[in-house]
């Protein structure tokens, strides 16, 4: 019997090949009727037996193409229009825009082959690309995602890839970005004064990489913006980089040509290796296990972050020698937005890069790369961006209202919200510079457009003089306005990965968060749930001594927990000379002395008082020098550190810590040795305050977030302690477990205020 079905798809099904993947289907299954694309998503109208049809809606849900997401599909019977033939109708334009545009991926094996094949036209054409490949939110201007709402728009197909482009079984067929050296976008070769020097392809190639072994810096366009590149194995290249980026101690990432290369000098364990090979091409921090590269890469570091090619013209020059290992950093100065115009980057990277490798396709979109890291086979976001962006996280009730969340000021991404999807901007950086602001409020705007979002209620951290405080101000005119307190949101991101409704003990360690008592937080338990939270336990109060300058020179915490516990500030073995009778004034008089009780801010401490860092150049840096120390041996001592109930609150001393350190300081122990004394107190007294909620609340489920967890003996110690004990324990997947996840909680907080989500 002859049956019709109209069927709508939602998710992200433009730009991956699905119009194809619909019509190659209907074939098979003698189906008649139409595919096309609208600012929703996919629409289908088919008539087939009905048998042919169950088989035509169970290919749908189980054969779509490979980097489709399908969000929902609704099916209806309708009416018999006759229909002959199945075809491709042209898109159209809707009342709603739901339509969701793919991430950027890494170059498939087809194309892969092509590129490397002589007889085939694209041979060498740096950008080469497919229905299952490539650009593509990098370059969208608006949807319905069709060329002419691209930067593909100012390059006209010529007839052969039009040929292809209108063929519904060629593999580029409806291709965006398709090109070829005929009539795509092509390479530029610049001296860093502008001078042109090539716009061959193989030269450009060919002399990039002569100019890397030669030990010059090359700012190279890619996906989402400029890299830097010079030669990893080349002191004096990557200490010149260093120097000229103004970065002294931040790890550079790396790419290499071949997962067989990295396995040479990395240890890469079996998840490790599925997501360095992933089509989203992330930058994963593996342990080094032989020397090949400078000890300028990742200085006091023994992990480095490394990644594979994903674009063509990163294939071609990793072709030209198997040994080659590059750094390849994102393309700004330390603390600014990458390079993603070429006039800014001629503008800001002239004094960094020699040479500039360009081409004349706009990105519209910028993003950096995604960072990963690996824990007990589980993979963790350091930072979410390109690959990734901007996939959505599906929830499973529908809200009415559409939001709009700023996000933390530092690790930013911003985030969307209407029906039952919440969108993440791409990772945007710290916003204290102008540049950035800029850059934020420019994405911000982007995002707003292409997924039609017209915020009603507008949501951001609690900290009155963060950026992103003020900007959500200035959003919202008069509509509904709500602040979240950050560390509430870094519990409820994670709450709403896993779609927890009922109340978490929530561990939230960070460096600064704003408090209900307009105090620095950042050592909480909390008991929360989706619309609320009580601060169950924390860490005693210190002072910060000069404030924001404190997080910088860190030999001021150092002073601060001496001066606090008591002990003599003698205790403190400064290798500079620093104004240490003015912080001791400032300490006594409580003059500009915040108070906080940081998880991060005792990290820089402890580092500071067993001589480990006195000033820092990059968040963490001190955390993670104090982390590094803890690795180089097994050998700990046991710390007890005290804790009371005072009312409603447990208070941990984080005065008796800083005594017991000094005690092994005094026994002429090794500071490896104090330093996983230090970790693994930390850990022992969270699992004993975790136990005591537990008698107190009831509550087995517990969260874990906040950027302090990306130390590794932290997390795991932490998570294996509480997993053991019975407890069901949460970690953050989807999103970063530092504050480029705080978006996410700040939708999901908002949601449940403002419209009743329980």
């Amino acid at each position: 019997m002859l049956k019709h079905l109209f069927i709508r798809i939602n998710g992200i099904v433009q730009g991956v090949g699905f119009r194809p993947f619909i019509y190659r289907l209907a074939l098979e299954n003698n189906i008649k009727g139409y595919v096309l694309n609208d600012t929703e998503g996919v629409t289908i109208e088919a008539e087939a037996e009905e048998e042919n049809l169950e088989k035509f809606v169970k290919g749908i849900k189980e054969e779509f193409p490979p980097l489709a997401i399908i969000q929902e599909i609704k099916i209806e019977e309708r009416p018999l229009q006759g229909y002959t033939r199945f075809f491709i109708e042209k898109s159209r334009k809707t009342d709603k825009k739901r339509a969701f545009i793919p991430p950027d991926t890494n170059l498939c094996k087809d194309c892969l082959k092509e590129l490397f094949d002589p007889d085939d036209r694209r041979y060498h054409y740096p950008f080469i690309v497919c229905t299952h490949c490539g650009p593509r939110f990098s370059i969208v201007k608006d949807i319905p995602y069709d060329r002419h709402n691209t930067s593909m728009a100012p390059f006209p197909m010529c007839p052969e890839c039009q040929k292809e482009y209108e063929d519904p079984l060629d593999r580029r067929f409806h291709t965006q970005p398709t090109a070829c050296p005929v009539c795509g976008p092509h390479l530029f070769l610049y001296k860093n004064d502008k001078t042109l020097i090539s716009e061959d392809t193989d030269e450009i190639v060919q002399k990039t990489y002569e100019f890397l072994k030669a030990g010059h810096i090359v700012a190279i366009k890619g996906v989402g913006g400029f890299h830097l590149a010079c030669d990893a194995t080349n002191d004096e290249s990557v200490l010149r980089l260093r120097e000229r980026k103004r970065r002294p101690f931040k790890p550079f990432a790396l790419m290499t040509g071949s997962i067989e290369k990295i396995e040479k000098f990395l240890y890469v364990s079996p998840k490790e290796r599925e997501l360095l090979l992933s089509k989203e091409r992330p930058i994963v921090i593996l342990k080094e296990k032989k020397k090949l590269v400078s000890r300028y890469v990742a200085p006091h570091l023994t992990h480095i972050g490394i990644m594979l090619p994903y674009t063509p013209f990163q294939y071609l020059l990793f072709s030209l020698d198997k040994d080659l290992i590059l750094v390849m950093t994102s393309g700004n100065l330390s603390d600014e937005p990458i390079c993603f115009k070429d006039e800014e980057a001629f503008e800001r990277l002239k004094d960094i890069a020699d040479y500039f490798v360009t081409y004349n396709r706009e990105i519209v979109a910028h993003s950096d790369d995604s960072v990963m890291f690996v824990l007990k086979e589980t993979p963790f976001f350091v930072r979410r961006s390109k690959g990734f962006v901007p996939a959505p996280i599906l929830t499973k009730k529908k809200t009415s209202l559409h939001l709009f969340a700023s996000g933390a000021d530092l690790k930013n991404s911003f985030a969307i919200a209407k029906d039952n999807v919440i969108i993440l901007s791409q990772y945007l950086g710290d916003l204290e510079s102008i540049i950035t602001q800029k850059v934020y409020k420019e994405a911000v705007y982007h995002f707003l457009k292409i997924f039609d979002v017209h915020p009603e209620v507008f949501i951001s951290d609690m900290h009155p003089n963060y950026f992103t405080t003020y900007l959500a101000d200035e959003l919202a005119g008069g509509k509904k306005r709500l602040k979240v307190q950050h560390h509430h949101a870094h519990i409820a991101s994670v709450m709403a990965e896993y779609e927890i409704d009922e109340p978490v003990i929530g561990l939230a360690f960070d460096g600064t968060g704003f408090g209900t008592d307009r105090k620095i937080w950042g050592s909480e338990f909390l008991i929360a749930d989706r619309k609320e939270f009580k601060r169950a336990a924390h860490f005693s109060y210190f002072m910060l001594p000069g404030g924001e300058k404190a997080i910088k020179e860190v030999w001021r915490i150092g002073l601060s927990l001496l001066y606090q516990a008591g002990l003599p500030l003698d205790y403190l073995p400064l290798k500079k000379k620093y104004p240490v009778d003015v912080i001791c004034q400032m300490l006594k008089k409580k003059l500009n002395c915040p108070e906080a009780c940081s998880i991060g801010r005792i990290f820089d401490g402890v580092s500071a008082i067993l001589g480990i860092a006195e000033v820092i150049s990059t968040e963490a840096e001190a955390a993670q020098k104090l982390e590094e120390e803890a690795l180089k041996t097994q050998k700990f001592h046991k710390i007890e550190i005290p804790f009371e109930e005072k009312g409603e609150e447990i208070i941990i001393s984080t005065e008796k810590l800083i005594k017991k350190i000094i005690e092994l300081k005094d026994k002429g122990l090794p500071a490896s040795e104090i330093a996983l004394s230090f970790h693994e107190a930390l850990i022992e007294v969270s699992f004993k305050v975790v136990l005591r909620l537990k008698e107190k609340y009831g509550i087995k489920k517990v969260v874990l977030s906040g950027g302090a967890f990306q130390n590794r003996l932290l997390l795991k110690g932490l998570w294996e302690a509480v997993e053991k004990a019975g407890f069901e324990v949460f970690l953050p997947k989807k999103v970063p477990l530092n504050d480029g996840g705080i978006a996410l909680g700040q939708i999901v907080i908002g949601q449940t205020i403002v419209c009743g989500r329980e």
